[in-house]
């Protein structure tokens, strides 16, 4: 009995957790960019079930395996690409295929697909909220918004006149050794490399790989598995109290 409250503790906790995921997901659902995460679930012990003859209660045959508390093994994140749409705002980039735009912040570079691009105060291409565009050379500085960006990230004015520079667009050979920072945003424990095949496509943005539909349904399970739990930790807290007067009347 005692067994059953750490089972059942362990997958509300771990169940808590995958909510929390899943609430981040459709929190996301309209960040360009953004990349879904997924929690992992594993048992935390395993145990060989015996079955014991009446006639000889030493001798005992091996049934099988049951798996104990099930708990969170690890977040992954999902990096299949998103649909591209069209904004029409000039500094609007999405990209398509493998690769992300990398971002000076003052803690280090980060990476991301969301490119949702500003200007600041000082004319630098920027990502809101996190630092400016690294070009092949540097941070872009721009003198109007009136720009031209081809398929290969080069950024002119409207008549071509004028080169303000190239979107530097990396991939990682292995995702692992990306880290979420938050919504689309990565950090690396890894140089990266100059991306492969990858389009950049003025005003358009890439979408969330989120499926709001998924996600609503992994909602209502977790509901439910919680509820659930939650129930039988009552029942076998009324049966502890029940013991409890059974055996102080005794």
């Amino acid at each position: 009995m005692f067994q059953g409250y750490y089972d059942l503790t362990s997958n509300m906790i771990t169940q808590n957790r995958n909510m929390n995921i899943i609430s981040n997901n459709m929190t996301n659902v309209s960040t360009p960019g953004y990349k879904e995460d997924r929690l992992m679930q594993s048992t935390f012990r395993d145990e060989m079930i015996y079955r014991y003859e009446k006639e000889d209660s030493s001798a005992r045959t091996p049934v099988g395996v049951v798996s104990r508390m099930n708990i969170a093994d690890e977040r992954v994140t999902d990096y299949t690409e998103g649909g591209i749409r069209e904004t029409g705002a000039p500094m609007d980039v999405g990209l398509t295929g493998r690769g992300f735009f990398e971002i000076q912040t003052d803690n280090g570079n980060v990476y991301t697909r969301n490119g949702s691009f500003n200007l600041d105060d000082n004319g630098y291409l920027v990502l809101p909220g996190f630092g400016r565009v690294l070009g092949t050379n540097g941070p872009i500085q721009l003198t109007t918004d009136d720009i031209v960006i081809d398929k290969q990230g080069n950024i002119t004015n409207e008549g071509g006149t004028q080169v303000f520079g190239t979107l530097r667009v990396v991939d990682f050979a292995d995702y692992g050794q990306l880290t979420k920072v938050t919504g689309g945003v990565f950090r690396a424990n890894a140089q990266p490399q100059a991306a492969q095949g990858v389009t950049v496509t003025q005003r358009y943005l890439e979408d969330s790989n989120v499926n709001m539909a998924e996600e609503m349904t992994r909602m209502m399970s977790g509901q439910r598995v919680l509820q659930s739990s939650a129930q039988l930790l009552k029942m076998y807290d009324q049966l502890m109290a029940k013991m409890v007067i059974l055996g102080s009347a005794t």
